[in-house]
C-alpha cells in the first residue's frame, strides 16, 4: 500500500485544508526568513559561503510559495520537497560548516513529514530511516564518519517521530471523540465563523464598548451586512433535520443578511455585542424559517472557543422553542382574557346589583301604594334573576374545568322552554315556533343555553330577528337568526372558547356564555354551532328527542 499524506489530526476536510495551509505558510515564512538571514549576513561579512548556503532555504521557500499561489497547499508535499532540497543542496555545495545544520534540518523536516502519513506508516518510517542512514555518504563523507552521522540522524529521527506520533495519536483520539459527539449529538449544532463579521463591525464602530448595542440597534443595515459575513463551516445531522434541508450544501457557507428582521434584530445584535466584547459564552433567541418556509423560534447557546482573542470558531447549539413560545403567547392571551373577564363580571354584576340596591332603598324610604310596590318588587326580582344567571354561568364554567358538571335529562317540551327563555330576557315580541318536538334534556340547562343565545341576539343581533325550529332524524333543532354583521369566519369557533369575544365587548353573558352553552349541549348529547347563511348569523342548537341520548351520555361518563 502506498503512503498518503491526508487527514492526520482532524478528520473534517475544512479542518485539514486549514492545517495544510498553516503548515505551508508558516514554512514559507520561516524559509524566506532563513534565506534573508543568510544573505544579509553574507553581504555584511563578505562571506560567499553564507550566500551560497541561502540557496537551500530559497528553494524551499520558492516551493511553498508556489503552492500558495496555486492554492494547492499540501503540508506533506512541502516537507518532502524540503527534505529533497536539503539533501541535494548539501551534496552539491555543502561544506563541513553546513553539515551539522543540514543534518539537523533534515531530521526535523522528515520527522514532521511523518505526521502526514496515515497508511503504511512502518514501511515508510523504515524507508526514511534507511535514507537518512545513507545520506552522509551521499554528501561525500568518509565511511566511518558517514556511518556515525547516519546512525545519529536515524536515531534522532526515530525518537522525534515517536514523540510526534504519540502526540498525534492522542490528538486524533480526542478529536474522534469530539467529532462523534458533534455528528451524533441529538442537539442541532453548528460551527460558525464570525471573524469577518466582527472585523466589519469594528471597522464601522470605534466608540466605547458599552455603547455598541445602541449603535447596532440604530443601524440595522450594519447588522444585516455583518450577519451576511458569518459562515457556517460545519453542521451535524440534527441541524440538517431542524432546518429541513436537502443536504449540508444548503446550510454551509455564508449567512443571509436578509433574515435579519425587525422581529429578530435584537437577537442578532446581542450575539454581535457578545463577540465584540469577547464573551466566551452567550445565548439568544430568534425567529427564523426552515428551508421549507416553516417559521420557528430557536434558542441558540454559543461558545466562542477562541476565548474572545479573535472570534474565529463559534459552536452554536440550537433548540426549537416554538412550542414554548406558543404556550407563552397563549398564556399571555389567557391572562389578558381573564383580566377582561374579571372586568366584565364586575360590570355585569354591578349593574343589576346597583338596580337592586336602588329599588330596595326606594321601597323602604318612600310612601307608596301597593301597585307601585308590586312593580318595584317585579323589577327587583328581574335584576336578582339576572344576577343568578350570571352566577350560574360562572359555576358551570368552574365545574367544567374540573370535570364535575352534571345534567339531569328528562322529556321536556322544547317550545315551552324557549318561551320561558324569551320571557326571561324580555324578548317576547320575537315570534317563536310552537310546534317544536319534545326533547330528552335537562330543562334548567336547556333554558340556560337558550337564555345565553337570546342575550347574545339582544346585544349584537341585527334589526331582523327570527327563530326557527323542527326535527331532523333523532334530533330536534332550534335556530336563532339575525341579519347583523356577525363574526368573521376565522372566529366562528373561537367565540365558543371561554373568555373569548369577537365583538367590542363580551360575547354571551360575561365572556363565557357561548362556551358554557356548547359544553352543556354536548353533555346532553346535542350540539351548538354558528354559521353565516345568506347574510344571516345563525346559532343552531340540536338536542336528542328521546332516551337514546342516555347511551351517549353514559359513554361519556355523565351522570343521568
Amino acid at each position: 500500500m502506498s503512503p498518503t499524506t491526508t487527514e492526520p489530526v482532524i478528520g473534517d476536510r475544512t479542518d485539514l485544508a486549514r492545517v495544510h495551509r498553516r503548515v505551508v505558510r508558516v514554512g514559507a515564512v520561516a524559509a524566506w526568513a532563513a534565506a534573508a538571514l543568510f544573505l544579509l549576513t553574507g553581504f555584511a561579512t563578505g562571506d560567499d559561503g553564507l550566500t551560497l548556503q541561502a540557496m537551500a532555504p530559497i528553494l524551499v521557500a520558492g516551493l511553498m510559495t508556489a503552492q500558495i499561489l496555486l492554492d494547492k497547499e499540501n503540508g506533506g508535499v512541502a516537507l518532502l520537497g524540503s527534505a529533497v532540497v536539503i539533501v541535494v543542496v548539501q551534496a552539491a555545495s555543502g561544506s563541513e560548516e553546513t553539515l551539522l545544520p543540514a543534518s539537523v534540518a533534515l531530521v526535523i523536516v522528515c520527522s514532521m513529514g511523518m505526521l502526514f502519513v496515515t497508511r503504511s506508516l512502518v514501511p515508510v518510517g523504515v524507508a526514511v530511516g534507511l535514507i537518512l542512514m545513507t545520506t552522509p555518504a551521499l554528501w561525500g563523507m568518509p565511511p566511518t564518519p558517514a556511518i556515525a552521522l547516519g546512525a545519529v540522524m536515524t536515531i534522532g529521527f526515530a525518537m522525534t517521530v515517536a514523540v510526534l506520533l504519540s502526540v498525534r495519536n492522542a490528538a486524533n483520539s480526542h478529536n474522534d471523540r469530539l467529532r462523534i459527539l458533534f455528528d451524533r449529538s441529538p442537539t442541532a449544532v453548528l460551527e460558525e465563523d464570525w471573524s469577518e463579521a466582527i472585523a466589519y463591525v469594528r471597522s464601522e464602530y470605534a466608540g466605547r464598548p458599552d455603547r455598541i448595542r445602541p449603535f447596532l440597534l440604530a443601524y440595522p443595515e450594519v447588522v444585516r451586512r455583518a450577519v451576511g459575513m458569518t459562515q457556517v463551516r460545519r453542521a451535524n445531522r440534527a441541524a440538517l433535520d431542524l432546518f429541513e434541508v436537502r443536504g449540508p450544501q444548503d446550510l454551509l457557507g455564508y449567512g443571509d443578511g436578509s433574515k435579519v428582521t425587525r422581529g429578530n434584530l435584537e437577537s442578532f445584535v446581542d450575539a454581535l455585542v457578545a463577540l465584540y466584547n469577547g464573551h466566551g459564552f452567550f445565548e439568544h433567541e430568534f425567529l427564523t424559517y426552515t428551508f421549507r418556509g416553516r417559521a420557528m423560534w430557536l434558542q441558540a447557546r454559543c461558545v466562542d472557543d477562541t476565548l474572545g482573542v479573535k472570534p474565529d470558531t463559534v459552536l452554536v447549539a440550537l433548540a426549537d422553542i416554538s412550542h414554548i413560545r406558543a404556550r407563552e403567547e397563549a398564556f399571555a392571551d389567557l391572562i389578558t382574557a381573564k383580566d377582561a373577564f374579571i372586568a366584565s363580571v364586575s360590570h355585569e354584576l354591578r349593574t343589576p346589583l346597583t338596580a337592586v340596591l336602588g329599588l330596595t332603598f326606594e321601597m323602604s324610604a318612600a310612601d307608596m301604594g301597593d301597585v307601585e310596590r308590586d312593580e318595584l318588587m317585579r323589577l327587583v326580582f328581574g335584576q336578582a334573576e339576572e344576577m343568578s344567571y350570571i352566577v350560574e354561568d360562572l359555576l358551570v364554567a368552574a365545574r367544567a374545568e374540573i370535570g364535575t358538571v352534571s345534567v339531569e335529562p328528562a322529556t321536556i317540551a322544547l317550545a315551552e322552554e324557549l318561551g320561558y327563555a324569551l320571557e326571561g330576557v324580555q324578548m317576547t315580541s320575537i315570534e317563536a315556533p310552537d310546534d317544536l318536538p319534545t326533547v330528552f334534556a335537562d330543562p334548567t340547562r336547556v333554558r340556560q343555553i337558550l337564555r345565553n343565545l337570546l342575550t347574545n341576539l339582544h346585544r349584537y343581533g341585527g334589526e331582523n330577528r327570527r327563530i326557527l325550529g323542527g326535527r331532523l332524524g333523532e334530533r330536534a333543532w332550534v335556530e336563532i337568526r339575525d341579519d347583523g354583521p356577525g363574526v368573521r369566519a376565522e372566529d366562528a369557533e373561537r367565540i365558543f372558547q371561554a373568555y373569548a369575544t369577537a365583538h367590542n365587548g363580551v360575547t354571551g353573558s360575561v365572556g363565557i356564555g357561548l362556551s358554557v352553552s356548547r359544553q352543556l349541549a354536548v353533555l346532553m348529547g346535542g350540539s351548538l354551532s354558528y354559521r353565516r347563511d345568506n347574510g344571516e348569523s345563525v346559532f343552531r342548537l340540536e338536542l336528542p328527542v328521546d332516551r337514546t341520548a342516555a347511551m351517549i351520555l353514559a359513554s361519556r361518563g355523565v351522570r343521568v
